[in-house]
């Protein structure tokens, strides 16, 4: 095989991927769009001379990489050497990048959040394995056609660029520097970093760098204060400590104000917060300044409600989203019309608890210190399964995950809300007066098939039960694996 200089479109590379487009290059290393042949889908293929200096140390951080197997991450599937090139396979996604995204300005401080806590879990995982980013910009931060996040170039991108870390706190300075970095980008739509970005530089003053909230009005406090920070900007948080590594910046962004209360949603007779499905509790974050609000406001509420919700954006209230369901048609596959119900039910029901449920063959750990995510009234946080390589059902090693919902005392249970996230989902509601380790142990009241977005989930009449089971069935597919995501429940009588 030629050395990569000289590759041309069509190529084959070890009788299996064929290189379709070439997108560029970093030093020695040039970077294709490609064809699996044997599995017949998209790659990402980067190829390097053997004889380069940076290959093996390439190599070796490349079959690292493919052990993690967090979906926030741009996998590694394949990464070998043959005749006079070494090739690191990735999967492919169609996605935007976030410096693409900021070209048409800063998002709001809520999704700015909910994004780099996103990426911050994933890099105090990845931490955990041994692993570093260690060159985090905006062009590496990718956002799928169903606003999934994923990170490119984990460990290959440091190798390629030839920059290492001496140590784990080094390499979780370098991180929480990135994530910082992608915050303030976030933020203000600058990059305060050097590397190459085709985002704008960040300004300083007097030779230091400005904050987030002197490059633009409205960031909180605590969001300005945590980027710099995780930037080492002493003099921008004053009685501050730097922080740490990721792990220590998505806990504290976790636990940040973004959000801002609107008064309650009224009825069409002015008659107050009680004539809509949900407590004022349920709003989430509203940004009167976001562009994607302005664009959107002229449409129906439903459509404004769904499409903010698809984008996993935390602008407008759950009980927005609620006090619309009974004027938008039923979820696909739903078995029942949800046309007028709300209104007379007997309210919103208190969740006592909520936990993880995955029965044998499970281990019983389906991410569960995220759990409380779906009860927080903001769509931006989110609970997700793990990430599978095969689907459910007979085909798969398990029939089902799900979320067990206890309302402390035996209820009639009206309806559930559910808002998914990503592609089509199947699920059911099942409840129980006793608790169970089994998903038969609960029967079924109400599913949906292929449902996406805000999806009621109604039994042909009220129930009575204490524990309330909504269990996943099939889960959408993101590349070549398959998670669900779910950013709020509620329950009504």
């Amino acid at each position: 095989m030629p050395p990569p200089y000289a590759v041309e479109p069509g190529t084959r590379l070890v009788d299996r991927y064929l290189l379709e487009a070439r997108l560029g290059h970093a030093g020695s290393t040039t970077y294709w769009r490609a064809r699996d042949e044997l599995l017949d889908r998209a790659v990402g293929i980067c190829l390097l001379d053997v004889t380069a200096s940076d290959a093996r140390s390439i190599l070796r951080a490349a079959r690292q990489a493919a052990a993690v197997n967090d979906a926030r991450f741009l996998r590694v599937l394949d990464a070998s050497e043959t005749d006079k090139v070494v090739y690191v396979v990735t999967e492919w996604v169609t996605a935007t990048s976030l410096a693409e995204l900021l070209a048409d300005g800063p998002m709001s401080p809520n999704e700015a959040r909910a994004m780099v806590v996103e990426i911050a879990e994933a890099l105090a995982a990845a931490h955990e394995q041994g692993l570093a980013h260690l060159c985090l910009q905006p062009e590496h931060i990718l956002r799928t056609a169903h606003d999934q996040i994923k990170v490119s170039g984990l460990a290959v991108d440091a190798a390629v660029r030839g920059i290492s870390a001496v140590g784990a706190a080094e390499a979780a300075r370098l991180d929480v520097a990135g994530c910082a970095g992608v915050l303030y980008a976030a933020l203000t739509a600058r990059w305060p970093g050097g590397g190459h970005t085709t985002l704008p530089p960040a300004p300083r003053e007097n030779g230091e760098l400005c904050s987030p909230r002197q490059v633009r009005a409205g960031i909180p406090d605590d969001l300005d204060e945590l980027t710099c920070r995780g930037l080492a900007v002493p003099n921008k948080a004053p009685g501050a400590e730097p922080l740490g590594g990721p792990a220590e910046l998505a806990a504290a962004l976790a636990a940040a104000s973004t959000t801002t209360r609107m008064a309650p949603v009224r009825g069409p007779e002015g008659t107050g917060s009680g004539d809509t499905p949900y407590p004022p509790a349920y709003f989430a974050a509203y940004d009167d300044e976001s562009p994607r609000r302005r664009r959107l406001m002229a449409r129906g509420a439903w459509v404004l409600a769904a499409l903010l919700l698809a984008a996993g954006v935390g602008l407008v209230g759950w009980q927005l989203l609620m006090a619309v369901v009974d004027s938008k048609p039923p979820a696909v596959g739903s078995t029942s019309s949800a046309s007028g119900s709300a209104a007379t039910g007997q309210g919103p029901i208190k969740v006592a608890s909520v936990e993880s449920f995955d029965p044998p063959p499970g281990d019983g750990e389906e991410n569960n210190s995220r759990v409380r995510r779906v009860l927080d009234g903001n769509t931006s946080t989110v609970w997700t399964t793990k990430t599978y390589f095969d689907p459910f059902g007979q085909s798969g090693i398990k029939e089902g995950v799900g979320l067990l919902l206890d309302l402390g005392r035996r209820q009639s249970v009206g309806s559930v809300a559910v808002a998914l996230r990503g592609g089509g989902t199947d699920l059911e509601l099942r409840v129980a007066d006793e608790s169970g380790d089994r998903a038969r142990d609960y029967r079924v009241v109400a599913q949906a098939t292929g449902a996406t977005g805000l999806v009621e989930l109604k039994p042909p009449e009220p129930v009575q039960a204490r524990f309330v089971l909504i269990w996943l069935t099939s889960l959408p597919q993101e590349g070549a694996d398959y998670r669900g995501t779910i950013a709020e429940v509620g329950v009504r009588g």
